[in-house]
């Protein structure tokens, strides 16, 4: 009889421990997925903050402008067409 309660006793206590295991195990699965989108968006970040500070030069300036098909004053602009 004393086997069986013990037995008993043993089971629920396995059976309370099953679910605070999961949970932790889950956390520990999300927490390893945001880290890995925080370095994500950390990395995104530095490159914009990089273009940010390389635009600030006249140099990456002229070219941003020259790709959008700004110009100079007094340049003259020209197209070339594919026929």
């Amino acid at each position: 009889m004393r086997k069986i309660i013990v037995l008993i006793v043993l089971v629920v206590l396995a059976i309370l421990f099953v679910q605070p295991i999961r949970a932790y195990r889950t956390a520990q699965a999300d927490l390893t997925t945001v880290r890995k989108q925080l370095d994500d968006a950390r990395v995104i970040k530095d490159r914009a903050v990089k273009e940010r500070d390389a635009l600030g030069t006249r140099e990456m300036l002229v070219r941003e402008a020259r790709r959008r098909g700004y110009i100079f004053p007094g340049e003259t602009p020209f197209s070339v067409s594919k026929q």
